[in-house]
This record gives C-alpha cells, sequence and structure tokens, in this order.
C-alpha cells in the first residue's frame, strides 16, 4: 500500500527536509498523517473506548458506538490497526474471538490528546 500511514516522508509535504527552521519551532508535517487517521470520524471514541478497558471485543465495541455501522468501524478499527494505534488479537476459538488493546504508541497519544483536550477546554471557557 506504500508509505505506512504514520511514517514522515524524506521531504515533507510543505516542502522542508530538515524539519526545523532557524528560529527552533518544528515542521508540523510529520503529524499529517497522525492527524489524518485521528481525524477521520469515529477514530478518537473507538481510542478512548479501547483505552478504557484492559481489552474490548468487537461486539462490546459496537454496542457503545450505537451510531456507527458495523462496516464502518471494522474499517476504523483495521485503519488504527495500521496506523500502530492498536493491537488485534485473534483467538482459534468457535465462535471466533477477537479483542482489541491499545499498543503503547496509542496509549502515548491518549494521554496527549487528554492534555490537548484540556487546553481546548481553557481556551473554550476564556473566551
Amino acid at each position: 500500500m506504500g508509505v505506512p500511514i504514520l511514517s514522515v516522508p524524506e521531504e515533507n509535504a510543505c516542502g522542508c527536509i530538515d524539519r526545523s527552521d532557524d528560529e527552533g519551532s518544528d515542521c508540523l508535517c510529520s503529524a499529517t498523517g497522525l492527524v489524518q487517521i485521528i481525524g477521520r470520524k469515529f477514530a478518537l471514541r473507538i481510542l478512548f473506548l479501547i483505552g478504557d478497558h484492559s481489552d474490548i471485543r468487537f461486539n462490546e465495541i459496537r454496542s457503545q458506538m450505537d451510531d456507527m455501522s458495523t462496516s464502518t468501524l471494522s474499517i476504523r478499527l483495521a485503519e488504527l490497526e495500521r496506523a500502530g494505534l492498536i493491537k488485534r488479537r485473534m483467538f482459534a476459538e468457535i465462535p471466533p474471538r477477537v479483542e482489541y488493546t491499545l499498543t503503547k504508541e496509542g496509549d502515548k497519544l491518549r494521554r496527549s490528546l487528554f492534555a490537548l483536550s484540556k487546553f481546548a477546554t481553557r481556551k473554550s471557557t476564556s473566551d
């Protein structure tokens, strides 16, 4: 499928290569792939829901996301897995059992998003 979702191209979308300028501010191009993934509808809700459990099965996620179709949930889970944010474990049982957990990277992202959420809340109340 080409370049992994969270990879940073050798030359970023803005054309910068060294990812920083003379003033020390970093280029934001490296976040583009991540923003595309977590910006998809339901992706953050799924990420936080999985993070609230040590492991969670597909139907448990589905029951808590009643405004989402099963096919959309499957697609979002696959995208989050390809991005390395969640891990999918299949068990050789009848009926088949699949459980999802956050990866270390997914957990780090989730904690970072809590901080971002607090910032957004402070910003919205100060306006």
